[in-house]
């Protein structure tokens, strides 16, 4: 599936839950969205913007290693999403693992 669209599949659902969380890790909370980014709430520090090009790398990441999913969100630094791989990393997991496939 095309990255934009499950991007956009993201976003719908973070956007009705008003949080992304992984049990185990701290939550992020939906704020807003403008036309290149969502901003979200950290449980521990400051609202974050997270631009729409490094969650599409990272959706990118999943569909060539699906793998990942499984992974803590550190693995995301080996493709160039470092300062907000948590955030990332909790909002990918928003969608299943077969849609990454």
């Amino acid at each position: 599936m095309d990255s934009k669209i499950l991007l956009g599949k993201i976003l719908q659902k973070f956007k009705a839950q008003k949080v992304a969380q992984v049990q185990g890790y701290k939550s992020f909370g939906y704020i807003r969205e403008t036309e290149n980014m969502v901003y979200v709430t950290r449980e521990a520090g400051k609202d974050t913007p997270i631009s729409f090009e490094k969650m599409k790398a990272a959706i990118e990441a999943y569909k060539s290693n699906p793998h990942l999913y499984n992974e803590g969100p550190s693995k995301l630094r080996d493709y160039g999403i470092t300062h907000v791989a948590s955030p990332v990393w909790s909002l990918l997991h928003l969608l299943d693992i077969s849609d990454y496939k």
